[in-house]
């Protein structure tokens, strides 16, 4: 049965924190969502923590895969909904997020909504918030980065069809990609929902925090492919604007004592 909104969690070996995540998805207070787990083989109790909650998985896979980004392939082609996310297995959504972003969806012809973003501690504190910032896309194409985070972004059906999903051949900024083409194509309608909507868990076995070398080298590799040329006057103007809105939440990460992002 189609829904109105789909979202995918990607999870290996996510026993720690999976049942955070299920948690925070019963308790949105829209119910017209679809729930899609696509686990790589866990050889912990992951399969056993999300068969046991109370939101079961409207469709649950369990098989090898290549990586993060082949799994998240292999869940959006099996989603019905007419708008798409996904949320990593230590990550969280706002009790009100599908909510605001299905009424923000239909008050207006947007191809991507986006919000703000909590970043919180391995217990589930909120450590500080980073506001998205709505550029324009020759602004962005200068910026050569999402002014917004993942974990706050919901695409439609359409548009992720459009730009051909995620580059599974890349193994840590996929989704920058994927986000990135979206926000760079003129033609492309964004929303901002001046809230937080979703939560990003900081703590050492972080997918983002173990690999940031690696991850740097392939952003690289993903800019050289979008053709984003270096300006850096211009980068540097539009870095300003993301700092002069995010001066709080810079403040708090500075200040911040637990493992960071």
């Amino acid at each position: 049965m189609s829904r109105t909104i789909s979202v995918v969690i990607p999870v290996y070996n996510g026993e720690e924190y999976i049942k955070d995540t299920l948690d925070s998805i019963q308790r949105q207070t829209f119910r017209d969502f679809e729930l899609i787990v696509v686990d790589g083989l866990s050889k912990d109790r992951t399969l056993e923590v999300v068969r046991s909650h109370a939101q079961r998985p409207d469709i649950l896979i369990s098989e090898k895969d290549e990586g993060m980004y082949d799994a998240l392939r292999k869940g959006l082609d099996l989603a019905s909904g007419k708008y798409l996310c996904y949320i990593n297995a230590d990550d969280r959504l706002l009790p009100y997020t599908l909510e605001k972003v299905v009424k923000k969806f239909e008050s207006g012809c947007y191809d991507i909504v986006f919000g703000d973003v909590n970043y919180i501690s391995e217990t589930g504190a909120i450590a500080y918030t980073y506001k998205g910032v709505n550029l324009g896309h020759q602004a962005i194409r200068n910026l050569r980065r999402v002014p917004f985070a993942q974990q706050s972004s919901f695409w439609t059906r359409e548009i992720y069809h459009r730009k051909g999903g995620f580059d599974k051949s890349l193994k840590y900024s996929a989704d920058s990609k994927f986000l990135l083409s979206i926000c760079l194509d003129p033609s492309v309608k964004k929303g901002y929902i001046p809230f937080p909507l979703g939560e990003y868990r900081m703590h050492g076995n972080s997918f983002s925090v173990s690999v940031t070398d690696r991850m740097i080298a392939e952003h690289q590799r993903m800019k050289k492919e979008l053709d984003l040329a270096e300006n850096n006057v211009a980068r540097y103007f539009y870095e300003m604007i993301t700092k002069v809105v995010n001066a709080r939440g810079i403040y708090k990460k500075l200040t911040y004592k637990g493992t960071k992002f």
